[in-house]
């Protein structure tokens, strides 16, 4: 992957989710990625300055943002779905796998799907799905304690194919060693498939997969199931919604579109979740555990830069990837001493970018209204056409003024003038309503 892909993904992320909201007025849940490493973080303590963090690590560069807030959004941000499935890898492996061992416990990895079609809603598939997944659980609860069940651990990984949304869950059963696992399989092999039954979905024989201890890694299902594995390779054609990103920023809008749907279809859904069993055993979940520090990074730099600027440049109506050219700009700054500046000024020049995509939205806006006014008269002549689009023109100018005004206001804004006591004696009374100012003719203010 290239180094700045994460970049580029959440980047074409918000562009789609601006989109969806611009056209359908839909609010998605999840949407929060927009100001993901955009706004600053509430209880920053230098709200209006960006900085930018530049490592060293194994003698090649990475920047990234400080103190900056951040989504947690695992489905769709892929920066959190990165950081996330990094964090859960390293909580598998340090914690949870050593505790099990110790308390002399056994895992198996069970993995559900079910039937699935592209031309469907979505939306009502995924519900169905998790619908059958808690009546599945409810069902066999009595047939996972004859296996000395403690907990489960699961990951929720959701690509897309040929045949539209394909959820599976992976759940990792953290149960008593020696359990007749033939016998477990069979039994949640019926249930599963009654369980998809009642709720008008079907399976076939993949749907259910039981993986025995010892025949697979812990970890998998935090770390090959990472957002940003590619799923490209697939023998089923199955391509994650980081890889739909990357398509959709290249240009390919069916992955776009693929993207939106899988997204309304997880509104709300857990990409990991441990339930119970980290109480059960006695350790810290993973949104407690804390990775021991590392030395292997090492910061090496530290840009600043105006935070107006970088909202404005890394907007969602910018059609480039702000954030990635940011990045890049910081570590060739960092590489010579001698570009000082250089992000600051990358900064500027997105944010130029962020007010042409602007004003050329605003012009097909009022491009639309005008046609719009025209096909509601009916058959307009020559004559109300012009009419009618110098009264648009006018309307357009005013806007375009307008936003040029507040564009300059929010980029540069105004130093704040603190009052000063008077230097001497007390400050002169001001009377309630002062007298009026009489001007005479000829004698009347130049305001130039």
């Amino acid at each position: 992957m290239h180094h700045h892909e994460p970049q580029i993904q959440q980047h074409e992320a918000a562009r789609l989710i601006a989109r969806h909201y611009r056209l359908t007025r839909e609010n998605l849940q999840g949407d929060g990625l927009v100001l993901c490493r955009r706004a600053k973080w509430f209880h920053s303590s230098d709200p209006d300055t960006a900085i930018v963090n530049v490592y060293e690590q194994e003698e090649s560069l990475t920047a990234k943002m400080h103190d900056v807030a951040t989504c947690g959004n695992a489905h769709l941000c892929p920066y959190c779905a990165r950081t996330k499935a990094a964090h859960n890898s390293d909580w598998i492996g340090l914690v949870l796998v050593p505790t099990v061992k110790e308390a002399g416990l056994t895992m198996s990895l069970l993995t559900l799907t079910a039937f699935h079609k592209r031309d469907c809603d979505w939306t009502a598939f995924a519900d169905l799905f998790f619908r059958a997944l808690l009546a599945f659980y409810k069902n066999i609860r009595r047939d996972l304690d004859k296996m000395g069940f403690v907990g489960r651990y699961r990951g929720l990984e959701a690509p897309v194919g040929p045949n539209g949304l394909h959820l599976h869950p992976h759940d990792l059963l953290v149960h008593e060693p020696g359990a007749d696992l033939d016998a477990f399989f069979k039994v949640a092999e019926k249930k599963w498939r009654n369980a998809l039954k009642k709720f008008g979905l079907r399976c076939n024989k993949h749907g259910i997969h039981l993986k025995t201890p010892g025949t697979f890694d812990p970890r998998y299902i935090a770390k090959e199931i990472a957002s940003y594995d590619s799923k490209d390779k697939s023998e089923y054609g199955l391509v994650t919604l980081s890889e739909l990103l990357s398509r959709s920023a290249r240009g390919d809008k069916q992955a776009g579109e693929d993207w939106i749907r899988a997204a309304r279809a997880l509104q709300g859904r857990d990409r990991w979740n441990v339930g119970q069993l980290a109480a059960k055993l006695g350790i810290p979940s993973p949104s407690e555990w804390k990775r021991p520090a590392s030395a292997e990074t090492r910061l090496v730099n530290v840009i600043k830069y105006p935070q107006h600027h970088h909202m404005h440049a890394t907007s969602p109506s910018n059609p480039r990837p702000a954030l990635a050219h940011i990045f890049n700009a910081a570590i060739r700054e960092t590489r010579n001493p001698a570009t000082v500046g250089r992000t600051a000024n990358m900064a500027l020049r997105m944010c130029a970018e962020t007010i042409t995509a602007d004003i050329e939205e605003l012009k097909h806006k009022h491009a639309r209204k005008l046609a719009k006014q025209i096909q509601a008269t009916g058959a307009p002549t020559d004559e109300e056409r012009q009419r009618l689009a110098a009264r648009q023109l006018l309307c357009w100018m005013q806007d375009l003024v307008d936003y040029k005004r507040a564009t300059h206001a929010r980029l540069f804004p105004a130093p704040q003038m603190l009052p000063l006591p008077p230097l001497w004696g007390p400050a002169p009374e001001i009377p309630a309503t002062p007298p009026p100012v009489m001007l005479e003719f000829g004698q009347e203010l130049e305001f130039a």
